[in-house]
């Protein structure tokens, strides 16, 4: 049992009937984890589970009391400006008590951006040495 009154982070994906494409998120859980003190959820809109009403409803058993989702969309559209609002006040409304609060998109968020920058400069980095490796290699052999 958490303790009464504790926080829950859920990360809040759209969804797919794809099972790889859930894969994603599921292993980007299983790293983002690691770094956590307390284990964040993932849940989907739709097309996948568990869906945010699920992980609201387990959540609210275990006793947690303030929820925090963070969605794991790049922009905010449609879904995070009306969707999510709407499905938030519902489950707000069913569980009585509970707080639950919808943080700004991945998207939204500039560390976000800089963690990408990182991962597309180490890319290229990787590809330009491998290519260079490759062409050295290619030399030497004739």
């Amino acid at each position: 049992m958490t303790k009464p009154g504790s926080r829950q982070i859920i990360l809040l994906a759209h969804g797919s009937r794809d099972p790889r494409w859930c894969k994603t998120f599921e292993e980007g859980l299983v790293a983002i984890n690691r770094h956590l003190a307390s284990d964040a959820q993932l849940a989907y809109m739709e097309m996948a589970s568990p869906s945010l009403e699920t992980v609201i409803a387990n959540s609210h058993l275990r006793g947690v009391r303030h929820v925090d989702i963070l969605p794991l969309f790049f922009a905010e559209g449609r879904h995070l400006l009306h969707d999510v609002p709407k499905m938030i006040a519902d489950l707000e409304q069913e569980y009585t008590g509970m707080s639950i609060n919808l943080l700004g998109a991945v998207g939204k968020q500039e560390i976000f951006w800089e963690a990408l920058g990182i991962m597309i400069s180490t890319n290229i980095d990787q590809h330009n040495a491998m290519e260079n490796g490759s062409r050295e290699a290619f030399e030497q052999q004739h």
